[in-house]
């Protein structure tokens, strides 16, 4: 049985473990009559945020429970599996990498969508470039911020401008003058945030969830129409690495359940079936 000590400081451990680039949802692991499990989650960086609160709920339905994540571009993480390091849980913001681990015999039974995203686009506050539409991102001279192509949310970034260069308003050639101003690709979308906020980027394409409350206050959004805007959908699976599986499956359950699905929307994420 947890005590309430632990009960009192599992948000406080939460954020302290979070600012080193993990998050432990900590049990008591001296109580005799209350195993603990510690589960390893490799997770897209898009849900930095929003893990670590998933962790605490969790942990108030469950103290056997300690999950410690690692948040990177999923591509980065789908690598660091297939090169040997441990994980029990993958969760990639795209299908296209959980397909990949699939291929190299990474992951146990069927990965499941647990949530959805969409990109917006963010301008720094002062909006130096005087951007005010998506059709301004085209100019040239521009300092235009995505990740990169096998990164889902440059995946994502690179499929609007394919839609959008279908649209006249736009004209053909849209996405070659876009991605002319954006030499630099990232290896994740934070860092993408990162850049817009400190004024590196006139622009950048991240996702609507990245726009927090900590960094609402220093930015420009502008809109994607749903119509040009590709649904992300987010997969996850227990890996066949996985030492505790049954208690893996116990993450992925919480994250579809109903308390789960409300934290990620209170993230700006889309819940399943609402997209």
């Amino acid at each position: 049985m947890v005590s309430r000590r632990v009960r009192f400081l599992a948000p406080l451990l939460a954020f302290l473990t979070l600012t080193t680039g993990s998050v432990a949802c900590a049990g008591d692991s001296g109580s005799k009559e209350t195993p603990t499990y510690e589960l390893t989650v490799f997770a897209a960086s898009s849900l930095s945020e929003v893990f670590p609160e998933q962790a605490t709920a969790l942990h108030a339905n469950d103290p056997s429970l300690k999950l410690v994540f690692s948040f990177a571009g999923s591509q980065q993480l789908r690598a660091q599996m297939e090169q040997g390091a441990h994980a029990d849980i993958f969760a990639s913001a795209d299908e296209a990498q959980m397909q990949l681990a699939q291929k190299a015999g990474l992951i146990a039974g069927e990965p499941r969508v647990f949530v959805h995203n969409r990109l917006v686009v963010v301008l720094p506050k002062d909006n130096r470039a005087g951007i005010v539409g998506l059709a301004d991102l085209a100019r040239p001279g521009l300092r235009i911020s995505m990740a990169g192509p096998n990164v889902p949310a440059g995946a994502y970034a690179r499929a609007f401008l394919t839609l959008a260069s279908a649209q006249p308003q736009f004209g053909a050639d849209y996405g070659k003058r876009v991605l002319a101003s954006a030499p630099s690709e990232e290896p994740n979308v934070r860092q993408v945030l990162a850049k817009v906020a400190i004024g590196e980027a006139d622009a950048g394409f991240v996702y609507q969830s990245d726009v927090t409350a900590d960094v609402a206050n220093s930015l420009g959004i502008i809109a994607i129409p749903t119509d040009l805007s590709p649904l992300a959908g987010y997969l996850i699976a227990v890996t066949k690495e996985a030492a505790h599986p049954e208690q893996a499956s116990k993450f992925i359950d919480f994250l579809l359940s109903a308390q789960g699905q409300r934290i990620l929307t209170s993230h700006n994420f889309l819940a399943v079936g609402n997209g």
